[in-house]
């Protein structure tokens, strides 16, 4: 006897019943163990050119961070090198789960480096300073001919990438050596933040936004007051010298002594700013390397774990740890910490019709979880399908669900689908999946059940 005939015969046995269709619920399994996933966690720093290290070395990298000078960037006026940040953005699709891509563009260097900005557009009469042997300028960072250029350059790369999907984040850089805000290796300048008002380092932001105003955008916390304008305008944060607990001194450090009052500053300056991670990230580099914090920092495993601590408590979605082998003391700290670090998203039940006639519409009540510290920021679209026997697609649904607004915590929705009238009756497949703009199923989930097509097979219907 079918579930159909049995249910007409209860109808006609107690006509006044109205008896609610079979429920299926599933609560997909959990997985416990760090995922990898495209513009969070670890970060791949210039890999591609360095020492290879095995997972069992570096933990699997979400992005691959990139800085790039102007000089080689521009080296003729007009001509733009494009091919060097397409080559990585190669090398990070190539990566298994490929990763998104973090950009940083700088105009400065040492005083023992050479010049960063090219030769052509120092000899358009731009005001700086040489060093004393000659050997570098430093450009005037209000200088009317270097802003203009300046813009051009950054307007001709947004124009490239900007709405890039791999593109994780834009540093917001051109300011200082490294575009790191400062010039403290430069002993004999004025320091950078006492040498330019707010305002006029505040256009280095503005330029940035204007080239790049789909791209999310991350500003280093040494730039003064600058930090809490970027933030205003819509910017992400970062810290460079993460986990410095005795790196420089025993009597100063960044994490106790330079973090916070920053940040406590720039929320002062702006009201804002401590929920600035729910629109754009927070990224995190650490204070020299980790092999360094066990041979010659000699942390506690106490104090490497307050480290990765703070970056969750501080919303943060990217580390970079340099590629460069995490000591095996330490790395259950980084495991653990990688579990939260970012977006990780888990389809915690679903809940549908058991049996479905062909033609009619199949109901899917979801819960999901973000169960990291962080929302994702790129756009991916959350899609069902079902699938038959032989794994043809019978039918499938984008639905219209921003998963950019799934901050940490929990989210129920609801979806319905058509199953198509000429469908052969059997059981079927319901499958789920996060994809790119591609089509591409591009999000692991804290979930089992991947196929090898990305896709996650979470539950079964009957069709008749």
């Amino acid at each position: 006897m079918t579930i159909k005939t049995l249910v007409a015969l209860m109808c006609m046995a107690f006509p006044g019943v109205v008896l609610a269709a079979p429920m299926t619920v599933v609560t997909p399994k959990a997985l416990t163990v760090p995922i990898t996933n495209p513009g969070t966690g670890v970060a791949s720093f210039h890999e591609g050119y360095g020492e290879k290290l095995s997972q069992a070395q570096y933990p699997n990298t979400g992005f691959e961070y990139e800085r790039f000078y102007w000089r080689d960037l521009e080296p003729v006026e007009g001509q733009y090198n494009f091919a060097l940040i397409d080559e990585a953005f190669k090398f990070a699709a190539m990566h298994q789960p490929a990763m998104n891509v973090g950009l940083r563009f700088m105009a400065l260097d040492g005083p023992e480096s050479g010049s960063k900005i090219p030769d052509w557009l120092i000899q358009k009469g731009v005001k700086g300073e040489w060093t004393s042997d000659h050997k570098t300028f430093a450009p005037n960072l209000d200088d009317p001919i270097f802003l203009a250029y300046s813009q051009k350059l950054l307007n001709a790369l947004g124009k490239r990438y900007d709405g890039n999907e791999n593109l994780a984040f834009v540093d917001i850089g051109m300011v200082g050596s490294w575009g790191e805000w400062h010039n403290s290796n430069f002993p004999s300048m004025t320091p950078l933040l006492k040498r330019y008002a707010p305002a006029q380092l505040d256009k280095y932001v503005k330029m940035h936004f204007a080239a790049f105003p789909k791209t999310p955008k991350i500003m280093l916390i040494s730039g003064g007051d600058t930090l809490a304008s970027a933030v205003r305008q819509g910017a992400g944060w970062r810290a460079d010298c993460w986990g410095d607990w005795r790196n420089f001194s025993t009597t100063w450090n960044h994490m106790e002594d330079d973090y916070p009052q920053r940040l406590e500053a720039a929320q002062a300056a702006f009201s804002g700013f401590n929920d600035a991670w729910k629109k754009a990230p927070v990224s995190l580099e650490i204070c020299g390397y980790m092999p360094e914090w066990k041979t010659e920092q000699h942390y506690s495993r106490d104090e490497v774990k307050r480290t990765f601590d703070w970056a969750l408590e501080n919303h943060a979605s990217t580390i970079n740890l340099k590629s460069r082998a995490v000591p095996e003391v330490y790395r259950d700290i980084v495991d653990n910490a990688l579990m939260k670090l970012g977006y990780r998203f888990r389809l915690a039940s679903l809940s549908h019709e058991s049996v479905l006639a062909k033609g009619n519409s199949l109901t899917l009540n979801s819960r999901w979880i973000n169960e990291g510290v962080a929302p994702i920021y790129l756009k991916y679209a959350v899609n069902y399908r079902v699938v038959d026997a032989s794994n043809k697609v019978v039918v499938q649904v984008q639905t219209a669900d921003d998963i950019r607004t799934w901050l940490p915590g929990e989210y129920s929705t609801n979806y319905q689908l058509t199953i198509p009238a000429n469908s052969a009756s059997g059981q079927y497949y319901i499958e789920v999946a996060m994809l790119d703009g591609q089509g591409k199923p591009r999000i692991n989930l804290a979930n089992e059940g991947q196929q090898s097509n990305g896709w996650y097979r979470v539950s079964k219907i009957n069709i008749q």
